[in-house]
């Protein structure tokens, strides 16, 4: 995905808030609380919070995932991720500050927080299998 296909995919926070929700939860939220789904309803003006009308809760869909208590644009989480997962070598806060314009601070955090979720023990069932290397070198130079 180029940079121009990601921003037209997500033009604004709230179609990049609407993106997660159908990943997560399929389209159809589900209170964590009652475990009900008909009738829970997203706020109009808070996107990143939903209320169920059966138990009378307020939840945020974000709830157990790196993305929890971040007043981060989402926006910017998901091109930070896309720029994590393409560069080779790694990426610096330093860099990611520059990039997505946010104090170092904000940025080492992120980074941090995408380290630790793919590190994440209940991840590694995902990440089992049958694994496809592009480069590789192993070894140095033989000796004689």
């Amino acid at each position: 995905m180029t940079f121009r296909e990601y921003l037209s995919k997500f033009p604004t926070e709230e179609a990049a808030v609407d993106y997660f929700i159908n990943i997560r939860y399929g389209g159809v939220l589900t209170c964590p609380y009652c475990g009900l789904s008909n009738r829970v309803y997203r706020y109009r003006n808070r996107r990143k919070a939903c209320h169920c009308k059966n138990c009378n809760n307020s939840f945020s869909p974000f709830k157990n995932t790196i993305f929890e208590k971040s007043t981060t644009d989402l926006r910017k989480w998901f091109h930070t991720i896309r720029l994590f997962l393409k560069k080779r070598k790694g990426l610096s806060a330093l860099f990611l500050q520059d990039e997505i314009e946010v104090t170092y601070k904000t940025a080492l955090r992120m980074l941090h927080k995408i380290r630790e979720a793919m590190g994440n023990e209940d991840m590694s069932k995902l990440f089992s299998g049958i694994v496809e290397i592009d480069e590789t070198y192993i070894g140095g130079r033989p000796r004689r």
